[in-house]
């Protein structure tokens, strides 16, 4: 072989190296910019996250209310006065059967007291305090928010 021909080929082989190296690099950055942002999404789940002592006590509040409904108490929240609470509408009942096929699905709520299907206003009740639920886990998140 000649000088000529081993300079050519050496050439050729340095641009593809070149060119190999160039895409290894962008391949490189993508790697590590992908990395940063599940980083990035870890920590900000695990800081909007609730705590399993948050759920508890929700979970116990609802409990009370529950309990003071179907007592037939005006549930006492400290944050809300309970004139301020808009009911929920009240859909129509269904028949005995329902949808389900069961009836009665909903009455599930440990009291014992409706044993043989949930009433409407039981039903409303309950509605009534998940939309609770749901308004104050809307400010929490408004207020995790504004940290």
């Amino acid at each position: 072989m000649s000088l000529e021909g081993l300079r050519a080929w050496i050439g050729e082989v340095e641009r593809k190296l070149g060119m190999r190296t160039r895409v290894f690099l962008v391949l490189s950055v993508i790697a590590l910019g992908g990395a940063g942002a599940a980083i990035y999404l870890a920590i900000d789940a695990r800081e909007d996250s609730v705590s399993e002592s948050d759920v508890q006590a929700l979970q116990e509040r609802l409990e009370t209310q529950i309990r003071e409904a179907a007592a037939g108490t005006a549930p006492a929240t400290p944050e809300e006065p309970a004139e301020s609470v808009q009911p929920a509408p009240q859909p129509e009942p269904e028949p005995e059967g329902g949808k389900n096929g069961g009836g009665g699905g909903a009455s599930r709520e440990g009291s014992g007291t409706n044993s043989g299907g949930a009433s409407a206003p039981g039903n409303a009740e309950l509605k009534e305090l998940v939309e609770q639920a749901k308004k104050q886990k809307a400010e929490l998140e408004a207020e995790s928010a504004g940290r």
